[in-house]
């Protein structure tokens, strides 16, 4: 049997897609179990402006963009990685959500920036008028915000099959020619 690039390639060119499409699987998968799990956990905070709503949803959106800086909240650096920090649009209200790779973590980390949050505003609250009161603690998640196995099959399965169609498109000429010329001549009426 003679081994030749066409014979070579002519199975790889059929079998291209199932191919690709299980090699992406196969690499979400250990993407998958090799992630280490991340956890989040959100604790909210509400604005408290002696009723005046306006006045409190904007002080609820400036505290919400200083409480990710450096420095703002006096906690350590390792509190604030993971950390998003965002205002509700319809209420004075702020959520700190915490990522940790434990559920317990996660929620003291949350808690504690909250905490943090709210003391910063009271050493500011002569300036402003206003206050901020815990509305809701953090609670430890049952399960892992991240990774997301079936968001990771289906990135690597497009990934893979993606790569395998340009791949198959950048071949050369010559050897889509030679798959061509391997494949059998239609017989029959239609020929």
């Amino acid at each position: 049997m003679n081994w030749t690039p066409a014979r070579l390639t002519g199975p790889l060119s059929r079998w291209w897609l199932p191919l690709s499409l299980t090699t992406g699987l196969l690499g979400g998968l250990a993407y998958t179990l090799a992630g280490q799990a991340v956890y989040t956990s959100d604790a909210y905070v509400v604005v408290v402006a002696g009723g005046e709503a306006t006045r409190a949803g904007d002080y609820a959106a400036a505290y919400a963009r200083v409480a990710a800086q450096p420095g703002v909240l006096g906690v350590a650096a390792a509190d604030l990685d993971g950390l998003s920090v965002a205002a509700s649009p319809d209420a004075p209200l702020i959520r700190l959500t915490a990522a940790a790779p434990t559920a317990a973590e996660a929620a003291g980390r949350a808690d504690r920036l909250a905490t943090a949050l709210i003391a910063y505003a009271g050493t500011h609250a002569s300036d402003t008028h206003v206050r901020l009161a815990p509305f809701a603690g953090a609670s430890s998640p049952s399960r892992p915000s991240a990774p997301v196995p079936l968001v990771n099959l289906a990135v690597g399965g497009c990934a893979a099959v993606l790569a395998g169609g340009l791949l198959r498109l950048a071949a050369p000429p010559a050897r889509r020619r030679a798959v061509r010329e391997q494949m059998p001549e239609p017989v029959g009426a239609n020929a």
